[in-house]
């Protein structure tokens, strides 16, 4: 049974308590262990949406330090109270494996252990993209016929390495309708939530409104701005929000966590150091503006526009940046030969990587704010499709499609509208400005709404979407 396995690779041993016993699991796994001592708990929606029942080989990518092994971990302890034998869950995560023949012996064992008869069984491979060649394996034990029973969940952080490696799958990925998953940080919703420092009630009904249904000013509203705010310090991630609970800051061995993070993971594509901190750190100074390859390039000691675009597409798939197209009306689409907006995706990750570049938090100021909002709200709204900014007599911070109907967003954290900021958006004479108000006001017409209340909506978008 298992035991064989786990003489066989004892590596195993660490992340598979519950072949102990369900119970050892839940008391002493690390990873459980360490969240349930945390302040906030977390349980993510995508769960729920992962076809639990319904052999196949599923993917989940997102960011390092997002949650991915965490999620895996709960996965488990799910299918435990729901009464699946213990035998028939595995979870390995690959980083200690050397190359792609090791991982397979180990997993023809065990699945020869977990399913001997092809009986049901669920495996999780974490981490994946570390073998060089991992799809491979996973193929050989699909065309043996050791998959046919088996939910396979393989997760990585690097995205287009998952989506290249997925090309060599055809036909093998099993019966459901959806197969490939995205885990991000928290919501601006999803934080609101967890920290219930708002109304449950009110948060849920703002949630569920129109972009630009009115709202008068409130008691609730004074508090969704300060939780605005405190999404500005922490973000989606966890261990800040943790932090923030616990001591009222956030630790420097938690900035460095995810700095590290970046660096290491580029560093592994074997890219420069240098020219990485050139790249974030022109990003940084130039988020919110329109930039082109060459252009950016001239700025830098990097010499190719090639160059700096395959940095900052890097960066895009690890989930550290956001890049925001112009809109192209005719077509829905983006513009391919107009500059871009770069934003990083997530205002913790930007100060993560300040503190790594040694650069000014600014984080009291109104402009550090402004840029880091549009990047925020960007984010949000492309969580649920692809998100653009509009170039016209001036700019339009957001433009997404919903049924068909564009939806436009201007971002502008100020309480004093200036006429030459809103010159496209006024032209146009449509949709919604986000503004540091306290109550929703209208400026020539247009609805002018708590930055807060929208970007809490856009939130709510993405999770219906």
């Amino acid at each position: 049974m298992i035991a064989t396995v786990l003489r066989l690779d004892p590596r195993l041993s660490p992340h598979n308590l519950h072949w102990q016993g369900a119970a050892s699991y839940l008391e002493r796994d690390p990873t459980l262990v360490r969240m349930r001592s945390q302040p906030f708990v977390f349980r993510p929606p995508l769960l729920d949406a992962l076809p639990l029942d319904t052999p196949g080989i599923y993917t989940l990518v997102g960011g390092r330090q997002v949650g991915k092994s965490t999620l895996c971990k709960q996965f488990l302890a799910e299918r435990l109270a729901a009464g699946v034998a213990p035998e028939r869950l595995a979870y390995v995560t690959c980083e200690p494996y050397v190359d792609a023949e090791e991982l397979r012996r180990v997993l023809t064992d065990l699945l020869g252990e977990m399913a001997p008869a092809r009986e049901p069984c669920w495996l999780l491979l974490d981490e994946v993209t570390y073998v060089e060649g991992w799809d491979r394996v996973v193929k050989f034990l699909a065309d043996a016929g050791q998959l046919d029973s088996c939910f396979l969940l393989a997760t990585g952080s690097d995205r287009l390495l998952i989506e290249d490696s997925l090309k060599r799958l055809p036909g093998r990925r099993g019966q459901a309708e959806v197969v490939d998953f995205h885990l991000r940080p928290l919501s601006f919703l999803e934080f609101c939530r967890l920290r219930s420092r708002v109304d449950a009630v009110e948060l849920q009904r703002c949630a569920g409104e129109p972009l630009d249904a009115a709202v008068p000013s409130s008691p609730f509203l004074d508090a969704l701005e300060m939780e605005l705010r405190e999404y500005h310090l922490t973000g989606g991630f966890l261990p800040a929000i943790n932090d923030l609970a616990r001591t009222g800051g956030i630790a420097v061995a938690t900035f460095r966590t995810y700095a590290d993070w970046i660096r290491g993971d580029v560093l592994r594509l074997d890219r420069s150091e240098r020219y990485l901190r050139e790249v974030l750190t022109g990003i940084h100074r130039r988020q919110s503006s329109q930039v082109t390859w060459n252009a950016f390039a001239k700025e830098l000691s990097i010499d190719s526009p090639k160059t700096v675009a395959d940095y900052i597409a890097i960066l895009e798939r690890m989930d550290v940046l956001q890049i925001v197209p112009a809109l192209v009306e005719h077509t829905g689409g983006a513009a391919p030969k107009k500059a871009r907006k770069v934003y990083f995706s997530d205002p913790f990750i930007h100060r993560a990587v300040l503190s790594w570049l040694g650069e000014d938090d600014v984080l009291e100021s109104d402009a550090r704010l402004q840029r880091d909002l549009e990047g925020v709200f960007a984010a949000h709204a492309g969580r649920a499709g692809d998100v653009f900014y509009i170039k016209g007599d001036g700019e339009i911070d957001v433009a997404f499609y919903e049924k068909r109907q564009l939806q436009l967003v201007e971002v502008k954290w100020s309480s004093q509208m200036r006429p030459e900021e809103l010159k496209e958006i006024r032209r146009r004479g449509r949709g919604t400005i986000a503004a540091r108000v306290a109550r929703s006001v209208t400026y020539e017409g247009l609805p002018v709404l708590p930055a807060a209340v929208v970007l809490l909506r856009l939130a709510a978008r993405s999770v219906r979407a």
